[in-house]
């Protein structure tokens, strides 16, 4: 890894693993390069600057083989100068900057001189020079870095449209399917349209999914908390009649009869991280601390009759089985069964006696 500690802008665009983890992240490559910025911090910068390049080569170009990207990269890079020359500092914004312009425009040019066709996925709409609209007509999952550094990785046969006027909030039109990262930004809320759906956040990571033929549209949340309502109803106040999600929980918008429902979503993922995990094992406990540590590590309330319950205690761990099979466990042992509603766990039996 001591490598990355003096890389320069081009070695990193010209880095086949940071190039592949950029175009198709995942999880082992993700936590190396954040690895890599902890390690050397004053390089997150140039970092920063590569995936923009590195994405804008592909955003820019989606119909072009990768190998005549390479090519084209190639091509640039050789008129680019490999040594440093200036003082670091003036050197790194030299090259941050300079070499942005350089390289993107003259990567068009290369490809313009090569006679190569290449119809643009990415560009602005007519009449509007603030708007972005973006294809991914592939086969696998593409990753957009929006100038707020949000992310949003859209999945295949679906398209964006996001704002960029530098005004009072921040505006994503979607349809088909998405995964978005969004930068925090209290001043800016960020607003996503999607099929007669708006979901407002702050700074969260979810997922929405509204395809233009599909009956339902939803918005899943994986971590902070969002704000989801319809355009339809309530259209002097619409945000009035909407809903809060919060970790695991998924709003359903049916366009049938514009009905906006809130749920647990279909696959509950552990908030916590897998040392706090292992010490939620309980020994003759009662059952309002083993819901509460469900509540802990899932962020789904559970509400049930205490006064019922109260003598119910068990010996159990939370640090296995699913979400679903623990309360079907819990469920055996008290006999007592649970209900999904509006985004909670619903316990309902006649309690344990004395």
């Amino acid at each position: 890894m001591d490598q990355y500690a003096n890389y320069t802008l081009r070695d990193f665009i010209q880095d086949e693993h940071f190039i592949h983890w950029v175009k198709y992240p995942d999880a082992e490559s993700n936590g190396f390069w954040e690895s890599v910025r902890t390690a050397y911090p004053d390089q997150s910068p140039l970092m920063d600057q590569a995936v923009h390049l590195v994405n804008a080569f592909s955003t820019f170009y989606p119909e072009v083989p990768d190998s005549e990207i390479e090519k084209g990269r190639q091509a640039i890079l050789d008129q680019y100068p490999r040594r440093r020359t200036l003082p670091i500092g003036r050197q790194r914004m030299y090259l941050s900057v300079a070499a942005s312009v350089i390289l993107l425009l003259g990567f068009a040019l290369w490809f313009r001189s090569d006679v190569i066709s290449i119809p643009f996925a990415q560009k602005p709409l007519t009449g509007s020079k603030t708007e972005i609209h973006t294809e991914n007509e592939g086969v696998t999952s593409k990753v957009i870095t929006l100038p707020d550094s949000s992310t949003i990785t859209l999945s295949p046969k679906s398209s964006v449209t996001y704002e960029m006027n530098g005004s009072d909030r921040r505006v994503v039109h979607l349809q088909g399917e998405a995964f978005f990262s969004v930068t925090k930004n209290a001043q800016k809320p960020f607003f996503v349209f999607a099929n007669g759906l708006i979901t407002k956040v702050l700074g969260t990571r979810f997922k929405v999914s509204a395809y233009p033929n599909g009956e339902e549209v939803k918005v899943e949340v994986t971590s902070g908390r969002v704000r989801v309502y319809s355009t339809e109803t309530g259209k002097d106040d619409p945000e009035s009649g909407g809903l809060t999600l919060t970790p695991n929980q998924q709003a359903v918008y049916r366009k049938k009869d514009l009905q906006l429902t809130r749920m647990v979503v279909e696959k509950p993922k552990v908030l916590v991280t897998v040392e706090q995990l292992k010490t939620y094992t309980y020994t003759d406990t009662p059952i309002s601390k083993i819901f509460e540590g469900l509540e802990d590590i899932y962020g789904i309330k559970v509400v049930y009759d205490q006064e019922k319950f109260k003598n119910c205690r068990l010996n159990m761990s939370l640090s296995d089985e699913s979400l679903f099979e623990k309360l079907e466990l819990i469920g055996k042992v008290v006999e007592a069964r649970y209900n999904m509603i509006d985004g909670q766990v619903i316990f309902i039996g006649d309690g344990c006696s004395e």
